[in-house]
């Protein structure tokens, strides 16, 4: 029996070949002027040869050219002239070579770009919340809209949507989603629409604008024509937001009388409930699925399904169970263009998996895909195949030895433990951060697939390395232990903890403010976990991506965020000690003192530090000048992130 991932899908007159679809992520390559160019082209076209059966861009911006967002620069496609209409054109040549759809996502920007349906505070006074401006920068000022702006706006979408349609894209969805991220799905939220006019009140008020802004998009578009609409199934606001509740009582019966022809079933407020949008790691795979099978319920017509799913077969079992037609993966495409292509040739062991590390603008740059870039070195044939060393197993020498050889050097690989993957493989040890493994596996296979000569249990000598061509050294970076804990039991670092979970005691001290992740692991696992550092909570999950860093303070601080649900509640363990001076350690405790002076003893079982790296870069200083070509990359040339080792191992092995 053939996977019904695989199976043809009609969405009014488009017929799609399968229904794996890239969803609409919002950091595309656009042109100066916001419009369609050949790195554009290039980003869309590119998974559709990795046989997506249907594209989305991300949001096109109708009324100018491009957005510019604080902290963020130029977003999003434009598309409010008919000047754009050749690029547009050119994009959709491109992907239909391939045989797959494309359609453009039409959104106005909301609260999340300064104009709203009500001014702020959010949802009102007497239930004030910060947003996430509030957390990683300053608010900026929201403009109400006035009657007359919002039927402009409703003008402006009906035209661009027409263009679109000259310019031979398949269809357009209309962004109703993600609370204050959109203009559409603030007037829909009671939570960020207060207004008493004819578009605030009741639900029928607050529907009024989508419903208008889609009838005048079918009026200019035709009966034909594929309109889709992203929704909110839920807010993940609590009851002042939208809730599933009201999405099938209200909100799907008024958007298919409208004239939708799908659904593209999202939750989360960008400003308030991100977790729901960019999803972190720390939420398990198609974790919001039951939304997009809900809707399924209350409607007809075909449900596009979404929400961290990183693999053809758990898309395949969401549409064997009917929890949704159609299946975007957004992160996934980005991290491998060519999954479907890979899985249908029989090649899961070389796909690469989406990490979940959320590195603030997911899509651009992916982590774990150097090629994902506008000016990647190109992967080309070595001019001269040579004998390679690479000192190092972590993810930045895999990631060397992986290119090298694809270029046709002769590579070994050189580890000193007793397995690959380095300071991320012990990452991966931890719950929150188990999808980190999905690099190490993918990396692993393709070494052992390209027949790389790989040596673990062995330390690299300045010998060994005199009989290569070239030498790589990517030796990564240790925790530097303070001379206050030397010779004291029970002391570990941060990595050596995750290696040695089983003998971690029940009284757990973390030294360092950025653990946050372990320590609400262990936290988890039932030991009693005391995180102190000398910063204050500025510094905690200092080193954390912006998305992850929003998930650990809600989860550990007492800011003033929205605690409606279950997983936005805060939790007391971890204990958290900020501006602390450790005095001294000792069997019996570690004697710190705060900024206030006041002394105390904390009784521990075992201590982790968790500070400063150092690079290792020992071999590499001891092979300068004995090698004709050393290189130092990832951590043993400068401590950084997974980013950093993957990348810099690309600017090497692609130029050797």
């Amino acid at each position: 029996m053939g996977m019904k991932v695989f199976e043809p899908i009609e969405i009014r007159e488009m017929k799609l070949k399968n229904r794996i679809a890239f969803a609409p992520l919002l950091y595309m390559p656009i042109t100066e002027d916001g419009g369609v160019g050949e790195k554009t082209i290039r980003w869309f076209e590119e998974r559709a040869k990795g046989g997506a059966g249907f594209i989305m861009t991300g949001s096109v911006n109708p009324t100018a050219s491009p957005w510019i967002l604080p902290g963020r620069g130029r977003l999003g496609l434009s598309f409010n002239d008919d000047k754009y209409i050749p690029g547009f054109t050119k994009l959709s040549d491109a992907v239909h070579l391939h045989g797959a759809k494309i359609g453009i996502q039409i959104a106005i920007l909301g609260p999340l770009g300064g104009i709203g349906m009500s001014p702020l505070p959010y949802p009102d006074e007497k239930h004030a919340k910060d947003r996430l401006s509030d957390v990683f920068g300053n608010p900026f000022p929201i403009k109400v809209i006035s009657v007359e702006e919002i039927e402009q706006f409703e003008e402006e979408i009906a035209a661009t949507a027409a263009r679109a349609k000259k310019a031979g894209i398949d269809c357009v969805e209309l962004h109703c989603a993600h609370g204050g991220a959109t203009i559409h799905c603030s007037s829909i939220s009671p939570f960020y629409n207060r207004r008493t006019d004819q578009y605030g009140g009741d639900w029928n008020r607050r529907l009024r604008f989508p419903i208008e802004t889609i009838q005048k998009i079918r009026k200019g578009v035709g009966e034909n024509y594929p309109i889709l609409v992203r929704i909110d199934a839920d807010e993940l606001l609590g009851k002042r937001g939208i809730t599933l509740e009201d999405t099938i009582k209200f909100i799907v019966p008024a958007l298919e009388s409208a004239g939708v022809d799908c659904f593209d079933v999202s939750q989360g407020s960008i400003i308030h409930s991100p977790e729901g949008i960019t999803i972190p790691l720390y939420y398990p795979r198609g974790c919001f699925i039951h939304y997009a099978a809900a809707v399924k319920k209350a409607t007809k017509l075909p449900v596009i399904g979404v929400g961290r799913i990183v693999d053809v077969e758990m898309a395949e079992k969401f549409l064997h169970e009917g929890k949704a037609d159609i299946i975007y993966m957004g992160r996934q495409l980005t991290s491998d263009p060519e999954t479907p292509k890979k899985y249908l040739e029989g090649r899961s062991e070389d796909i690469r998996k989406c990490i979940g590390c959320l590195p603030g603008t997911c899509g651009r740059p992916c982590v774990v895909n150097y090629d994902i870039q506008d000016e990647p070195i190109p992967l080309t044939p070595a001019k001269k195949p040579k004998k390679v060393l690479v000192i190092g197993g972590g993810i930045g020498g895999m990631e060397a030895s992986r290119i090298a050889s694809l270029r046709g050097h002769k590579v070994t690989l050189i580890e000193k433990e007793a397995e690959l993957g380095g300071m991320v493989a012990a990452l991966a040890l931890t719950p929150l951060t188990a999808e980190f493994r999905n690099i190490v596996d993918y990396l692993s296979n393709q070494l052992r697939k390209l027949k790389v000569d790989v040596r673990i249990c062995k330390e690299a000598t300045v010998e060994d390395a005199l009989n290569y061509d070239v030498v790589i050294v990517a030796t990564g970076s240790s925790l530097i232990l303070p001379d206050e804990v030397k010779a004291i039991p029970g002391i570990m670092d941060h990595i050596e903890a995750l290696k040695r979970k089983m003998q971690i005691g029940k009284r757990v001290v973390i030294w360092g403010l950025v653990a946050t992740e372990l320590a609400v692991s262990l936290a988890a696992e039932g030991k009693d976990v005391v995180l102190i550092g000398r910063g204050g909570e500025e510094t905690l999950g200092r080193d954390l991506p912006e998305r992850r860093k929003f998930w650990v303070l809600r989860k550990l601080t007492d800011l003033n965020f929205v605690r409606e649900t279950p997983e936005a509640e805060k939790i007391s363990n971890p204990r958290i000690m900020y501006y602390v001076e450790v005095e001294e350690v000792t069997p019996e405790g570690i004697r710190i003192k705060n900024r206030e002076g006041e002394k105390s003893v904390l009784p521990f079982d075992t201590i982790i530090i968790s500070r400063e790296r150092k690079s290792n870069d020992t071999i590499f200083n001891n092979l300068k000048g004995r090698v004709q070509e050393v290189y130092n990359i990832g951590d043993s040339q400068k401590v950084g992130e997974i980013k950093e080792a993957i990348w810099s191992a690309n600017e090497i092995a692609r130029t050797i």
